[in-house]
């Protein structure tokens, strides 16, 4: 039962730090097309967007490809307690 609900909280803020990248992509989005409405200089707005976007999904990529990974070695070393080798 422990192990269930440590997966699902593990699960759940997986999946929030996904919604926390993608809202703050389309808010940065959101900013230079406003900008670009108003006819202001998006200068500002498209270096945020240089930099903070691919670091965001960088990071939350990374951080994906760690659970994931952990999870399979995981699996791997549960399924393989009998001593067979793979």
């Amino acid at each position: 039962m422990q192990e269930k609900i440590i997966a699902a909280a593990q699960m759940v803020s997986f999946l929030l730090m996904w919604v926390f990248v993608i809202g703050i992509t389309i808010w940065i989005i959101n900013l230079i097309s406003i900008s670009v409405e108003l006819n202001d200089v998006p200068g500002v707005s498209l270096g945020i967007s240089l930099i903070a976007i691919p670091v965001f999904i960088t990071l939350a990529s990374i951080l994906t490809y760690a659970y994931f990974g952990f999870k399979k070695k995981e699996n791997n070393i549960t399924n393989n307690s009998s001593g067979e080798k793979k």
